[in-house]
């Protein structure tokens, strides 16, 4: 949901406006790492004689060996502008791009002034021009961009995902929204979770961050897991001052790309980060945050092994199986699990015990079928699934949760009219498993009982009382329960001499 903020201009007149927490956006789990590339639009730092003036075209290099081949890449581009003035459509290597999401933080009750924040998936892009330079155009705020003058920014950001064979089980997340940190909103907390680190070593997070200044440095600090981060470029009092870790730059007017070594923030089972930003002075727009990190995960997957169903009613006994073929960390207890027919949610209950690495468990559900989908429909199973389709586990493939089994209700069933009790193999017994009684009860003609059985029963009365001795030929009364309802009626015993 927005958070609503505080922003003061230098007259100290405060006005509300929005921001989008950072929040996960994606993963990419196994022999994945990623970088960073991107370059401002600003001419000069806020407060230089030309630091009014804005370009609308700039190059950064993308660094990448040939044998790390491009997975995916998401396109920021960010500025000074409302919805009237924000610019939404780019070009990237002279390929248009237009905004798929846009964040607005509005410095006024009037929204007239603001800040925007864009986003595109671009990776048919990279994976086009791979390594080498990029050139972002056609970003142009010039015609509005003298009313921010002081507070003025833009520029762009690409994050590449990549695939690395030396690599194995590594985590890339990819955290964004568009969250202010200023006068009027000092500190800032996100939490960033999803993951379990399992080896600290190589980890690292990196930060896409706009407006930050060289010479404000008040009250300013970053800190993961309650500890101060700084590097080379970033001191400790100054974390969002303009530079570009991958490029050495300390000349990225007005915007951050800063890369950090985790190693010493983290430990071994942690599975979230604590972000802790403040300021006293500057004004800091947290766009991405994008971690690497070791970790292991747990691979839901469930399928229906089979289904039973009773004579005349919409009721189904299923029996599943969860499996956890291949996660590399077991599967949790209480994990949810849904059934849905035609995207309508059926049931939902959990796993009752952890699921190790390789392991599977197997559980029975009865499921009442509502009238309306009839008698035959294909039933979707649904693991990690809290019945609105999401779920609470992290997996190594979010995609693999479901499966289905087409269904056909028993419609008539009818009751055998005779028992031959021959042992030719046709009628010899008086066969009600289709209907799972739990207890029949067998009369003659006079209204004595003789013969009955109780839950289990399938087809054991051949003809037999009580005492397993032979009944004589002719008509007897039959009455069995079910779990639903009682059924009475009329059989015909021959006995052939």
């Amino acid at each position: 949901m927005p958070k609503k903020i505080l922003y003061c201009l230098t007259l100290l007149i405060c006005f509300s406006g929005y921001s989008q927490k950072v929040t996960l956006y994606k993963q990419f789990y196994g022999s994945y790492d990623f970088t960073m590339m991107g370059n401002t639009l600003n001419k000069q730092a806020n407060g230089d004689p030309n630091s009014c003036e804005v370009l609308t075209e700039s190059s950064a290099p993308l660094n990448l060996s040939e044998n790390k081949p491009v997975v995916a890449a998401y396109l920021y581009w960010s500025g000074n502008g409302s919805e009237k003035e924000a610019d939404l459509n780019v070009k990237l290597n002279g390929i248009e791009v237009t905004s798929e999401r846009t964040n607005y933080i509005y410095l006024d009750i009037d929204k007239k002034y603001a800040y925007f924040s864009a986003f595109a998936d671009v990776t048919n892009i990279v994976k086009q021009f791979g390594r080498g330079e990029y050139t972002l155009s056609d970003l142009d705020l010039r015609k509005h961009i003298a009313k921010y003058c002081g507070g003025n920014y833009v520029g762009w950001s690409v994050v590449v995902v990549y695939n690395d064979a030396d690599i194995e089980n590594n985590l890339v997340g990819i955290y964004d929204g568009f969250e202010s940190l200023d006068e009027g909103n000092p500190m800032v907390n996100i939490l960033l979770d999803g993951f379990r680190i399992t080896n600290a070593a190589n980890s690292k997070i990196a930060f896409l961050a706009w407006e930050g200044d060289a010479n404000l440095s008040i009250g300013e600090e970053l800190r993961i897991n309650n500890k101060i981060v700084s590097n080379a470029l970033n001191p400790p009092n100054n974390a969002f001052n303009g530079t570009n870790t991958y490029t050495g730059s300390t000349e990225l007017w007005n915007m951050d790309l800063d890369l950090y070594e985790l190693s010493d923030f983290v430990e071994v089972d942690d599975t979230s980060l604590d972000i802790k930003m403040t300021t006293a002075a500057d004004v800091v727009l947290i766009n991405t945050i994008v971690l690497s990190v070791y970790s292991v995960f747990p691979d839901a997957t469930t399928f229906i092994n089979s289904y039973q169903n009773y004579c005349y009613q919409q009721i189904v006994d299923i029996e599943y199986i969860v499996a956890n073929y291949k996660g590399n960390h077991p599967l949790k207890a209480n994990t949810p699990v849904a059934f849905y027919i035609d995207d309508e949610l059926i049931e939902t209950t959990e796993t009752e015990e952890e699921i190790g690495i390789g392991q599977q468990a197997t559980y029975n559900v009865t499921l009442n079928i509502p009238k309306k989908f009839g008698y035959r429909f294909d039933l979707v199973v649904s693991v990690d699934d809290t019945g609105n389709k999401k779920g609470i586990v992290y997996e190594i493939d979010e995609e693999n949760n479901t499966s289905q089994m087409h269904i056909n209700l028993v419609k008539d069933c009818p009751i055998q009219k005779g028992v031959s009790a021959n042992f030719d193999g046709m009628n010899d017994g008086f066969d009600l498993s289709v209907y799972q009684p739990n207890e029949l009860r067998i009369y003659n003609r006079y209204g004595t009982e003789v013969f009955t059985f109780g839950k289990g029963y399938t087809n054991q009365w051949a003809g037999q009382d009580k005492n397993g001795r032979e009944l004589p030929t002719g008509t007897y009364y039959y009455v069995f329960t079910t779990r639903f309802e009682t059924f009475s009626g009329y059989v015909y015993l021959i006995k052939e001499l």
